[in-house]
């Protein structure tokens, strides 16, 4: 969709928002993977303890022009995708983070992984020090002013136009560039099957109530999008409804709510997030409020508190864990 690359801006302006604001145990976040862009190379299955099957020579159009892989990748360095590198069983050979910040619900697989500080852009140095065989970026943004071209001269470099909304699409792309079709498969059939498990435990629960998810910033309140991050696992994979404030203020773009603003959100459940130890102070202050205590949610014990981290995060890996955390929490009213 045309409105699509402004909507890239803004995650990346919201990506860095979030990082840079919080404390290093709340405010790590992730950016979510998607793609409409399909590699042309014949691609089949893989395994841990077994050779790929794709094809090599492999030629792949991408956002930015085409590439060639000579052999299957093994050295990958893809920044913000590592979830779904992740779910196709592969460790990067580096991993996005911003000062000391990382994406800390991938820590347990992460921690040894270095890391390449993104706070004061791209470090071309550090990334052909690497020596990886393949790059990939999420976003024509992060391919832009000359930044694609010195990625090229390091490794063959995959561009998505979008890599923000659609993590399937990501992951099978991924797949079919690293000879791990299969296991993409897998994963998306894995989650496939516990949204659907998901959705029958909580029919009896949300039918008739709506939902929406709120992020307390430092010095602001965030009524969050329903298009991008956890709003696609709550209202589309879980087919929750949204309440009427998130459709008419927040649904393609995240609104700023004053706390009188927010007194208007009449969900009958919410989840929100702490954006980390700066934004503690602001949490105490709305929920000390006559406005906060007012909330249909919170009067009825139905608000909250969910981890930063991985709820504003899109992937194979925080979306099950989303998906987790609604289940366990609704199911045990």
């Amino acid at each position: 969709m045309k409105r699509m690359s402004g909507v890239i801006a803004l995650i990346l302006t919201v990506v860095l928002l979030i990082t840079a604001c919080g404390g290093a145990n709340n405010e790590q976040n992730g950016a979510a993977p998607s793609s409409t862009e399909q590699a042309t190379g014949q691609a089949g299955s893989a395994n841990e303890a077994q050779a790929s099957s794709a094809t090599y020579p492999m030629m792949v159009e991408h956002a930015a022009g085409k590439i060639t892989l000579e052999q299957q990748p093994k050295r990958i360095y893809a920044p913000y995708m590592e979830d779904a590198l992740l779910t196709l069983g592969i460790k990067p050979v580096m991993k996005w983070s911003y000062g000391p910040l990382v994406q800390q619900y991938l820590e347990p697989q992460l921690e040894d992984v270095p890391k390449v500080d993104f706070s004061g852009g791209n470090n071309y140095e550090q990334v052909l020090a690497a020596q990886p065989d393949l790059i990939v970026l999420y976003s024509s943004e992060m391919a832009a002013n000359g930044a694609y071209e010195q990625f090229s001269s390091i490794a063959p470099t995959y561009v998505f136009p979008d890599a923000a909304g659609d993590w399937k699409g990501t992951v099978q792309v991924l797949g079919q560039l690293t000879g791990k079709e299969t296991e993409a498969k897998q994963a998306i059939g894995n989650y496939d099957a516990l949204v659907k498990q998901a959705r029958q435990q909580l029919e009896p629960i949300a039918k008739g109530k709506t939902f929406a998810i709120v992020r307390i910033k430092p010095k602001e309140i965030n009524l969050m999008e329903g298009i991008y991050f956890s709003g696609v696992t709550l209202y589309q994979d879980l087919g929750l409804t949204p309440a009427p404030l998130v459709k008419d203020k927040s649904w393609d773009k995240f609104a700023v709510l004053s706390l009188e603003g927010l007194s208007e959100l009449n969900a009958d459940y919410i989840f929100y997030t702490i954006q980390g130890d700066d934004a503690v102070s602001n949490e105490q202050t709305i929920q000390s409020s006559s406005i906060w205590k007012s909330l249909p949610a919170v009067r009825d014990g139905h608000a909250y508190k969910v981890e930063n981290n991985y709820w504003l995060a899109s992937g194979a890996i925080a979306n099950t864990m989303q998906i987790k955390d609604v289940v366990r929490l609704l199911t045990a009213q």
